[in-house]
């Protein structure tokens, strides 16, 4: 489990600039692609992968759920590692 947000944010996730209420932080892979993980220290942990326009929050083109609590467990902070450089390459 990753219980602290900071840790994310070191690794090169963003808070987004408006509330939600799964706390998201993303991370720019670039090409408007994000990976993003909300729900942070809860049990309701998810990690997704989202194709954005051009830095617009609010159109979402694609979403593809990496990770969730409910199926997968906890997630920690090297599988998340793994996963930013496996989909950077």
């Amino acid at each position: 489990m990753i219980k602290d947000r900071q840790k994310l944010i070191d690794l090169g996730f963003k808070e987004i600039p408006h509330f939600t209420v799964t706390n998201a932080l993303d991370y720019d892979l670039g090409r408007d692609r994000r990976l993003s993980f909300g729900a942070i220290g809860t049990p309701n942990e998810m990690l997704w992968l989202c194709q954005q326009e051009h830095d617009n929050y609010e159109e979402t083109t694609d979403l593809i759920c990496l990770h969730n609590y409910d199926y997968d467990g906890y997630i920690t902070l090297e599988e998340v590692e793994n996963i930013i450089k496996t989909l950077k390459r």
